[in-house]
């Protein structure tokens, strides 16, 4: 003991050698000594024979792993891993806080918890101004196709939007679309490319699901409504024309699988003349396209015919020869041919299809500038599918495919610049309001 306490004086007092020899000093908190009890006799046997003592019991253990805890059994406190408890292959774990015999405070780690930066969703997260898209959509920007299903637009797309987010990013799509171009206000005017980055979400998240197959009806309806909502938003982009037919093919792709597996629609009159005949009324009454424009558009027809080659381009020209001689005398008729152009659009085959929208094939490039050409000049025709709705020609003068024709006029080659003189008119007469149309009850000419 003097080389733990250091060196000492020696004591030569007999009473305290005595005294240490048959006791035990021990340190209390407030530093004194006492003496141990006396230790007690060995008991002996009857037979006479001295009884064997237990075994002598060792220092607790405070600061060993929770498993020789358990067990009432002494901890090595050899880490990672104790002996006991590497020998029964346990995982060894200590108290959260130890102190070893130096003092030094051991704290063991605690782990870490992961805190999901935001909940775990399909959905984008809204912002404010996805909020003011969402509310515009349904007060004003969705489409007027199929006609008259203004409350499954207004109430059924909006509720499957929160489940697919290819229809989400299309509604949002559209509204910045045309808030970008009818609204006077010149942060709206900035919104064309926020619109643009919803609907390359919308175009890539629907690209796969229709690759992945319609696993229901409510997802083959969104998938409907996601083609009608982009085919719309395609009307307001310069160069759109192509995707805006990509959209109607998409349509009828979509609806024949959903005909086959005898799912829900969710639109009504969405095949067949029933949308036809929900304005026949409105039809009957419209009124003729100035006779002057009509006899020119003809002419043009006419003077573009020797042009004509391949199946694609004589099946188009005869379609729209005989819509303008149609204006002539019945608007309903002209009208009833222009859905005929689009039955074509949606039926034609995938090799005819890429031959009509070949940006290099000059007469394909002609046919669709005269197309545009003729659906501005039956815009005073085509109004009646916005029922009680206001058109946006009732908004703003020019039509709105108008930018489609600006957008091929740019691209035209110089050879063929007089097969386009009367595409080039109407382009100029739509933004001035030039095009007038002869009302067939009053015969007299009034604005579009």
């Amino acid at each position: 003991m003097d080389g733990f306490f250091g060196n000492t004086q020696a004591d030569s007092s007999p009473d305290i050698s005595r005294t240490s020899s048959s006791s035990r000093v021990s340190l209390t908190p407030n530093d004194t000594t006492r003496e141990s009890p006396p230790e007690a006799p060995i008991a002996k046997a009857d037979s006479g024979q001295i009884k064997k003592r237990g075994r002598k019991g060792h220092s607790k253990s405070r600061t060993g792993c929770f498993n020789c805890k358990k067990a009432r059994i002494k901890c090595k406190e050899n880490r990672p891993s104790c002996d006991y408890c590497a020998h029964r292959g346990l995982q060894c774990e200590w108290p959260e806080i130890q102190i070893t015999q130096v003092g030094i405070v051991i704290r063991n780690p605690m782990p870490e918890l992961t805190i999901p930066a935001a909940p775990q969703s399909n959905l984008p997260v809204f912002t404010m101004q996805d909020f003011r898209f969402f509310q515009h959509f349904i007060n004003t920007a969705y489409p007027h196709h199929p006609i008259d299903n203004d409350w499954q637009w207004t109430h059924d797309v909006p509720s499957m939007a929160c489940d697919f987010d290819f229809l989400l990013h299309a509604m949002l799509a559209l509204s910045a679309s045309d808030l970008a171009a009818n609204s006077d206000d010149s942060n709206d005017m900035k919104l064309i490319p926020t619109s643009i980055l919803h609907r390359i979400k919308s175009i890539e998240s629907l690209n796969k699901a229709v690759a992945a197959g319609i696993k229901s009806w409510q997802q083959g309806n969104a998938m409907i409504a996601t083609c009608f909502t982009l085919l719309f938003q395609s009307v307001l982009l310069n160069d759109g024309l192509s995707e805006y037919i990509s959209f109607l093919r998409g349509i009828l792709t979509i609806g024949m699988q959903m005909g086959q597996r005898r799912m829900k629609f969710v639109f009504e009159r969405l095949w067949g003349n029933e949308q036809l005949q929900s304005r026949d009324a409105e039809l009957s009454a419209a009124p003729l396209i100035n006779e002057e424009v009509v006899a020119a558009a003809c002419r043009s027809f006419e003077k573009m015919s020797p042009l004509l080659k391949t199946k694609t381009e004589i099946g188009m020209y005869g379609l729209l020869l005989s819509m303008a001689r149609s204006l002539v005398t019945s608007s309903k008729e002209a009208y009833i041919g222009l859905g005929k152009v689009y039955q074509l659009f949606m039926m034609m085959p995938h090799e005819e299809f890429r031959e009509f929208t070949d940006s290099k094939n000059e007469v394909c490039q002609l046919l669709q500038a005269h197309f545009v050409a003729m659906q501005l000049i039956m815009t005073p025709i085509s109004k009646v599918e916005w029922g009680k709705r206001k058109s946006p020609t009732e908004m703003k003068t020019d039509g709105r495919t108008g930018r489609w024709l600006t957008t091929l006029h740019n691209a035209m080659p110089p050879h063929m610049r007089g097969y386009y003189e009367w595409t080039l008119w109407v382009e100029k007469a739509n933004y001035t309001n030039e095009i007038g149309v002869l009302d067939v009850h009053h015969g007299k000419e009034v604005e579009n």
